[in-house]
């Protein structure tokens, strides 16, 4: 299952909106929309904020569910 599929299904089992989700999580409407949609892939840190919120869990690495976007630190 691909990161969007779990995040849509987990908000709709939590039943809340992508507004209230943004405010819990403390990450935009439009990103959490754009990951739904599958258009692009958290940070391994906010995909694990999204879940901490919504209480699931992901499997990350290769040949997983998820393979995180490498983070840049500044200056890259």
């Amino acid at each position: 299952m691909k990161f969007m599929d779990v995040l849509r299904q987990a908000r709709y089992r939590k039943k809340i909106s992508l507004r209230q989700l943004a405010k819990l999580s403390g990450i935009s409407v439009g990103s959490i929309s754009l990951y739904e949609l599958g258009k692009i892939e958290p940070t391994l840190r906010t995909a694990n904020q999204l879940c901490k919120v919504l209480g699931t869990s992901i499997t990350v690495g290769e040949g997983a569910d998820y393979t995180p976007v490498r983070e840049f630190k500044k200056g890259e």
